[in-house]
């Protein structure tokens, strides 16, 4: 077997400072018919916002779906936040580009 002759370069993926700055963005949300305000960080907005268009849905339905799948003692921050780390470790591992809600949530998006 060869070794190639010379490294090959691997992109580096930049974010921008809204990606890594930490603060926190309030916005009203409607789960289940019913509205509430999160806070997170632009990066899980811009996250959930790309998610819901993979999936061609509004990200109201996405958090109302996400909302079904909480846990009593848990947040509604906590299980977005926990949710975005599992639907991109999905589309990481699988390959795919295209939706993967049901993989992710299981039987709550259906």
């Amino acid at each position: 077997m060869n070794a190639p002759s010379k490294p090959q370069k691997v992109p580096i993926y930049e974010p921008d400072a809204l990606e890594v700055d930490g603060q926190l963005i309030s916005h009203n949300v409607w789960v289940s018919g019913h509205r509430t305000s999160v806070r997170l960080e632009a990066v899980m907005w811009k996250s959930l916002h790309e998610i819901a268009e993979i999936e061609g849905t509004t990200i109201h339905q996405l958090i109302t779906m996400i909302a079904a799948r909480r846990h009593e003692t848990s947040t509604l921050t906590a299980t977005i936040r926990a949710f975005l780390v599992a639907y991109f470790r999905a589309l990481h591992v699988s390959g795919k580009k295209g939706p993967l809600l049901s993989q992710v949530l299981g039987d709550a998006s259906a």
